[in-house]
């Protein structure tokens, strides 16, 4: 799956970059939207998939790793995203709905 992002469909607060300011940061699209950026910007390296490792170490580091952890959650219920990975510490999930193409 290439993934890609129409402006037409991306929300407000990312094309202004206001996302991080905003509370409840992350909620599940700012990791998904993050997660699609990634792919888009580097395919070769970010192919929709994430670890919640690399979530919680990298991209979102000055968040609180419970709420990074509650929205990835709450995509796979969504159903955004589908996990890959079970093994504790190795979660890894891969994008399967994106909204924002």
């Amino acid at each position: 799956m290439i993934l890609t992002i129409s402006e037409d469909k991306t929300p407000i607060k990312y094309i202004l970059g206001i996302e991080k300011d905003l509370p409840g940061y992350p909620e599940p699209l700012d990791i998904l939207y993050h997660t699609i950026e990634m792919a888009v910007r580097n395919p070769s390296r970010y192919k929709g998939t994430f670890t919640t490792h690399h979530c919680v170490t990298y991209w979102f580091k000055d968040a609180d790793p419970e709420i990074v952890k509650e929205s990835i959650n709450k995509l796979t219920q969504m159903g955004y995203v589908m996990q890959t990975n079970t093994t504790p510490g190795k979660e890894s999930y891969k994008v399967i709905i994106n909204p924002f193409e």
